[in-house]
């Protein structure tokens, strides 16, 4: 992998942990203080961020399409600004108008400043090694929450929600907006693959027209699934461990072990990459989600099972950000992927809007037994999509083992 192209995913990968950091994992830390500020309640301060997902998934394809025109630099660098006044607005709310209107602009933002946009620069940088490089920046980015849960609630405690958001505000200004302006890149240039050292674009596996748009339906069936999935996890997790009858000590301990999951499952995954292609790991790293759930329901509940459940399902949910970029530029190619991306997207952020708040209401009624079989359930439906995938992609030529890359 070239110099300029390290350089770029440590850039990139940067701009991810402020990226997730000051928008998806905001309300975990800034919601309550955000609520009493406002003088409303917890769940209109997360209605915003649901309203948020709502409009990044309606704008996804149209912000992938702009990227793929445009290139990564100036969108990226426009997303992190409209980001930036997002925060902005939030912080000056009073009430529920500025809040929305805050979390609106961060919706139209966070396709393009989180994994899908960096993704797909990484796709025109990179070329043949874009594999390597999107399971590179996964690794910063899973250091999102890590970094500022606690930065969140130091300021939050020290300067108040308000400046809090204005500081996260001026991190999208700088280093975000500045660190895309300089490493995400340009459009493709039509000859990229003709001139000596420039990036070769990924031709995919060659389907046919309607092989293709039977194989992005089940690309977004399988990624929409887990998006929900996911969405219900972050907002609930410690809710469901709670369900084991352990103590809260013993459910924070379970819960931390999540992130180390997710890193460990990667740094395997980076490993794997010279023996196996993306289309070969993509229907085991699935697998592994719907067994974190059969394992929470079929074993006794304990610590050691409860363990072993956010074992499971942190290494899914790490190997399927890397799955979710690699997949389709593995079957679909280079061309046209940022906009591929929003495609498949699009419903995921829907799904993923939707998902705190039905979830929460399903575990109100009939508990969390109940909510572990929902999400057992979509799980399997996941996994089965993406293997009708990967048996479509298999029966168009692509094998599953591949040899080390070119020199």
């Amino acid at each position: 992998m070239s110099r300029p192209v390290g350089a770029a995913i440590a850039a990139l990968g940067i701009t991810q942990i402020v990226g997730w950091g000051t928008t998806h994992y905001l309300p975990a830390i800034l919601a309550g203080s955000i609520a009493a500020g406002l003088g409303t309640s917890p769940t209109t301060v997360l209605g915003g961020f649901s309203w948020g997902l709502l409009i990044a998934g309606v704008s996804a394809r149209a912000s992938g399409r702009l990227m793929d025109r445009h290139g990564a630099r100036i969108v990226m660098t426009a997303a992190s600004l409209l980001a930036a006044l997002g925060l902005l607005a939030i912080s000056l709310a009073h009430g529920w108008v500025l809040l929305f209107a805050g979390w609106t602009l961060i919706g139209l933002a966070m396709r393009s400043i989180l994994y899908d946009g960096a993704f797909a620069a990484l796709a025109v940088l990179a070329g043949e090694s874009a594999r390597r490089a999107i399971s590179l920046l996964t690794l910063f980015g899973g250091l999102a929450s890590t970094v500022f849960w606690p930065i969140g609630g130091w300021l939050d405690a020290t300067l108040g929600w308000r400046a809090t958001l204005q500081v996260y505000a001026l991190l999208n200004l700088a280093p975000c907006a500045l660190l895309h302006a300089i490493f995400a890149g340009g459009p493709r240039a039509p000859s990229a693959g003709a001139r000596g050292g420039a990036p070769v674009a990924q031709p995919g596996i060659g389907l046919g027209a309607g092989q293709a748009r039977t194989a992005l339906r089940l690309a977004a069936l399988g990624f929409t699934l887990h998006a929900f999935v996911a969405s219900a996890m972050a907002a609930h997790l410690v809710r469901l461990l709670g369900g084991f009858g352990l103590g809260a000590a013993v459910v924070v301990s379970a819960a931390s072990l999540m992130g180390i999951a997710q890193v460990l499952a990667r740094v395997i995954e980076m490993s794997l990459q010279r023996r196996f292609s993306a289309v070969a790991v993509a229907v085991p790293s699935v697998a592994l989600l719907p067994a974190a759930f059969v394992a929470a329901l079929a074993l006794p509940a304990s610590a050691l099972t409860a363990a072993l459940f956010v074992i499971l399902y942190g290494c899914a949910n790490g190997l399927l950000t890397i799955v979710r970029g690699a997949l389709p530029l593995a079957v679909f190619g280079s061309a046209g992927y940022a906009e591929l991306l929003g495609r498949i997207a699009g419903p995921g952020f829907v799904a993923a809007a939707a998902a705190p708040v039905l979830f929460s209401a399903l575990l109100e009624a009939t508990g969390a037994r109940t909510g572990l079989l929902l999400l057992a359930l979509l799980s399997f439906g996941s996994l089965a999509a993406i293997a009708a995938l990967v048996a479509l992609a298999r029966g168009n030529g692509e094998h599953d083992r591949v040899g080390p890359p070119s020199p």
